[in-house]
């Protein structure tokens, strides 16, 4: 088994699980650190090449740039980093989760403001590190909350899906099935939290830093049809087992039919502002799969 298959396996959650019981932190994160040192520095295997990929296209660098060789190590290190900070947190509880992931009282007032109005809330988040550890938070917050997660999701994300359901957040792969509960949800005042940055097969070819991306667009779908706030929130990592939630950004909609147009619209100004979160911090967004041109590199 390659390390590849083994990031995106079953093994990759059990490994780090195990670990956290085993291991100090201290140690633990040096351990991490040194692993997405070596793998980084030495690897031209898929997932270096999907992560070397994004952040040149991100960064407007050749492939081969130097910035973009210590950008594919820094994504790996903080990836590490953050999946050490998700399993140590999920080890000791529910409270050690809440305390690793603190969101603002402005974050969650704006959001129980959009709630107030009686039409829903649409969550929607980036793979920043912490995002994982985001999304176990607020199915802590007491909210009526539904997570729309990939198809077709790996070992590795099956397994997460796992902890999600352990900590109280019901988690949907998308599927007919899927959305018609969300949009049940929405109807009675509820919350949908899904992913906006990952590419899909079912998404709509749209700009993203300049370049064509096949991106999700239910998240805006779901909006429109209910009326219902998009708000984005993206964690922000300020240390070891220390993230943070601000208050985002907010987008109204009106009710009504979600015509191409009005989805286009919707989820391009989500997208723009998305954007901006990455690039200011673009060696902490873990996009481990190929957002641009993906098909050329998975099929190395």
């Amino acid at each position: 088994m390659t390390i590849d298959t083994a990031i995106n396996s079953r093994l990759g959650p059990s490994a780090a699980a195990a670990l956290v019981r085993t291991l100090p932190p201290r140690r633990l994160r040096q351990v991490a650190r040194r692993l997405a040192h070596g793998y980084g520095h030495r690897s031209r295997g898929r997932i270096c090449d999907c992560i070397r990929h994004n952040q040149a296209t991100v960064r407007d660098l050749p492939s081969d740039h130097p910035t973009v060789d210590g950008a594919v190590v820094e994504v790996l290190v903080n990836a590490a980093l953050s999946f050490v900070d998700l399993y140590g947190a999920v080890a000791h509880g529910r409270q050690a989760v809440i305390a690793a992931c603190q969101i603002d009282e402005q974050a969650r007032h704006l959001a129980d403001k959009c709630l107030s109005a009686g039409r829903g809330l649409v969550l929607v988040g980036l793979h920043m590190v912490g995002f994982e550890l985001l999304v176990l938070r607020l199915g802590l917050m007491g909210y009526d909350i539904q997570a729309l997660s990939d198809p077709r999701p790996s070992g590795s994300h099956r397994k997460e899906n796992a902890v999600r359901r352990r900590f109280g957040l019901l988690t949907t792969p998308i599927s007919r099935a899927a959305v018609a509960e969300a949009e049940t949800r929405l109807d009675r005042n509820g919350v949908v939290l899904t992913g906006i940055d990952i590419p899909t097969d079912h998404g709509e070819h749209l700009p993203f830093f300049g370049r064509t991306a096949r991106l999700p667009t239910l998240h805006a779908e779901l909006a429109i049809r209910h009326g219902s706030p998009v708000y984005l929130v993206v964690p922000q990592r300020e240390g070891d087992n220390r993230y943070r939630v601000q208050s985002g950004q907010l987008f109204n909609t009106q009710a009504g039919e979600s015509t191409p147009a009005r989805v286009r619209e919707l989820t391009l100004a989500v997208l723009s502002a998305a954007e901006e979160h990455i690039a200011n911090r673009p060696g902490h967004w873990k996009m481990l799969r190929p957002m641009w041109n993906g098909r050329q590199i998975l099929d190395q």
